[in-house]
């Protein structure tokens, strides 16, 4: 018998955010419909991910790069990737792209760099010297694939990327999962769940939060914040000032984020620059109503009074007054929400998005 294929995928660090929950989950589903064994190679750390069922089948390499240029680290990956020897490298976002040379000189035959999301620096991918690395990569690279139409967009005439090598493929849920019912409750329940860092925008959330407290305090509700990150402590203390903490509640990082959608009416999201967030298409499959800034690929997912409220990014009297409106327009946020699982089953179901993985790596091999 011939051994199995090995996919290899390169991500900066394992962590628990949007990109590593599709990435897991996209494993997960391709080993129960294929015999392709997946590596997963982390260019800093990992944590202790909570997929039980991963574990055990997916090995998992820290290389611990050091902060700035660690240029030891080509060497090390060289010399991983020569051990492993997969059939195909997968990375992820900008700060893996740079690897794709050190993967051919390792003899991987298959290279795909997926575009995910945009940093906090360079919002609409408009930064000349990191859009020059990612055309000059494509000398290297087989296909490119983008998460979103904003990105794939971007990719061909933004960067100049070949429409022969790039392609969409949307993120997608498993829509049974995120599907319980929900919670009763008296009050609005507005939820944000990000990684608690600048590109989330959670200032500008928390400050909608106090016009909303000035102008409807005599309103019902509350919102929860899930997620962790840099700027914990920070919020943390602007919650304070802005006298929020019997509204506003922190509950850090979870992995049981299908039970607490049960909890939630509306899902907010306030970020700079998104592609398409699985959060957001999380929260739709619960049947929840969506407010969000209309930044990268949430536009294409989300359509204006029909799922949720799109507002501009970095406004906070737009985000307060979609929040108001839910607040005085209860029956709305069950309409959409109903509306935005409907999309969800349409769109951006888990399988398709597993089956057009499989089918682009099986072109490579």
């Amino acid at each position: 018998m011939s051994k199995p294929k090995i996919i290899a995928h390169l991500i900066l660090q394992l962590d628990i955010g949007g990109l590593e929950r599709v990435m897991l989950n996209c494993i997960r589903q391709m080993q129960q419909q294929s015999d392709v064994k997946h590596v997963i190679i982390s260019l800093t750390t990992a944590n202790d991910f909570s997929q039980d069922d991963l574990r055990e089948k997916v090995a998992v390499h820290c290389l611990n790069k050091k902060a700035g240029n660690d240029w030891k680290l080509h060497f090390r990956l060289f010399q991983l990737l020569r051990e492993i020897k997969p059939d195909i490298l997968h990375t992820y976002n900008l700060s893996t792209i740079e690897y794709h040379p050190i993967a051919m000189l390792a003899g991987v035959k298959g290279r795909i760099h997926a575009e995910h999301g945009r940093d906090i620096n360079d919002p609409k991918g408009l930064n000349k010297k990191h859009n020059f690395l990612r055309k000059l990569m494509s000398f290297f690279i087989h296909r490119y694939v983008a998460v979103s139409d904003e990105l794939f967009q971007w990719l061909n005439t933004t960067v100049g990327i070949s429409k022969t090598k790039t392609q969409l493929i949307t993120n997608g849920i498993n829509t049974e999962f995120f599907n319980l019912p929900k919670q009763p409750s008296e009050n609005i329940r507005f939820a944000n769940i990000a990684r608690l860092s600048p590109i989330k925008d959670h200032k500008n959330l928390l400050q909608a939060c106090q016009l909303l407290q000035k102008e409807h305090d005599e309103l019902p509700w509350t919102l929860t914040i899930i997620g962790d990150g840099p700027l914990r402590e920070e919020l943390a203390l602007l919650t304070q000032e802005y006298q929020l903490n019997e509204r506003v509640n922190f509950l850090g990082a979870r992995d049981d984020i299908a039970e607490l959608l049960t909890e939630v009416d509306v899902f907010v999201l306030s970020s700079i620059a998104e592609g398409i967030p699985m959060t957001i298409l999380e929260a739709m499959s619960a049947s929840t109503a969506i407010i969000a800034t209309e930044v990268g690929g949430i536009p294409q997912v989300i359509e204006q009074h029909k799922e949720g409220v799109l507002v501009e990014k970095q406004d906070a009297i737009a985000l307060a007054q979609a929040m108001a409106f839910y607040l005085k327009n209860v029956e709305k946020a069950k309409e959409h929400g109903k509306q935005a699982r409907d999309k969800v089953l349409n769109s951006y179901n888990e399988q398709r998005m597993v089956k057009d993985y499989l089918a682009c790596y099986e072109q490579l091999l």
